[in-house]
């Protein structure tokens, strides 16, 4: 059963930090993170420090495995790491309907968890973590944005649990195959800037690259509407592929399913994923303890005229790397 962690400001006592991982994720974090034992252990008692003294912050976990999320992140400049869990906090207190209550044994969740949408592959060479979507399995006559955005919330919440995630990162495989014009006109506006605001500002995750295949002509416009409220970074690291075959030939067959010419079991894949949800599902929930003033940060999500005219007018911007001919 996963541990319980406490959210109180003040905890009397911390255990100590001990770094587990392979000698690779080490590696990548001195490399990459600037992380070593002294400065880890610096940061973690200055941003424990912050969270005691700080006036809108009433409960926050305080542990190590928690705090690391944002100080890696940021890689380690502990401001930036204070503000990144500012924001993370305010998010989820802001927009509990989308971000709270992530129980994977609730009926939508667990439906699209065993219709295969996601899977969890595992570690490249370089330690990154490749994870896969088939877009076409979301039951668009079932379920709308806030089911999907949810059931995402709980993927990456979940994922973070890993610290292979925190220090390498992630590659995203997303096959588009079958897919149909409601997969994409049931967000609206302003479920998209939720969503692509937690994605890019809220959430510490480090996306490395998004590989997408067959994606469909007629939702062009679509996703060039989503991708005006995703940064520069995350634009430069998406590619596109005509087919499935040809995104797969990037790939080693290690990482990659059997129905894509790899060595990998869905099936499998699924069972070991809804077992590590079952073992933090005490973890996750607990999370909703946490609690921050969310008046003090309502002008983080204050709607803005000049880009939503923008949109509106039909500034959809461009997509340089997308290839759907």
């Amino acid at each position: 059963m996963a541990k319980h962690y406490s959210v109180e400001k003040r905890p009397e006592s911390y255990e100590p930090y001990e770094f587990k991982l392979p000698e690779l994720y080490r590696k990548l974090a001195k490399e990459e993170l600037r992380e070593d034992d002294e400065i880890r252990e610096q940061s973690l008692t200055q941003m424990r420090e912050w969270i005691a003294k700080h006036p809108f912050i009433r409960k926050c976990r305080t542990d190590a495995s928690f705090l690391l999320r944002f100080l890696r992140f940021r890689k380690y400049s502990v401001p930036m790491a204070c503000e990144a869990l500012e924001r993370y906090l305010a998010m989820r207190q802001s927009f509990p309907q989308w971000f709270k209550n992530l129980d994977y044994n609730e009926p939508d969740l667990r439906e699209m968890l065993e219709d295969g949408v996601f899977a969890k592959i595992g570690e490249d060479a370089d330690g990154r973590t490749v994870i896969v979507f088939r877009f076409a399995r979301f039951n668009v006559e079932k379920f709308g944005p806030l089911q999907e955005g949810r059931f995402v919330a709980l993927l990456i919440e979940t994922l973070l649990e890993w610290e292979e995630l925190q220090i390498g990162g992630f590659r995203v495989l997303v096959d588009y195959t079958d897919s149909v014009l409601k997969h994409y006109g049931i967000w609206g506006i302003s479920d998209m800037k939720i969503f692509m605001d937690a994605i890019n500002r809220s959430y510490p995750i480090r996306i490395r690259e998004i590989h997408g295949a067959k994606f469909p002509k007629f939702a062009v416009s679509i996703l060039n509407l989503l991708l005006t409220f995703a940064s520069p970074k995350l634009k430069d690291r998406i590619t596109c592929y005509k087919t499935v075959k040809e995104m797969a030939a990037n790939f080693d067959p290690s990482l990659l399913l059997k129905e894509w010419g790899g060595n990998c079991d869905l099936h499998e894949l699924n069972q070991r994923f809804l077992k590590h949800l079952e073992d933090r599902r005490e973890v996750i929930l607990a999370l909703d303890e946490m609690d921050i003033d969310t008046a003090h940060y309502a002008s983080l999500w204050q709607q803005t005229t000049a880009v939503e005219n923008e949109i509106d007018g039909g500034a959809m911007g461009s997509f340089r790397k997308l290839d759907v001919d």
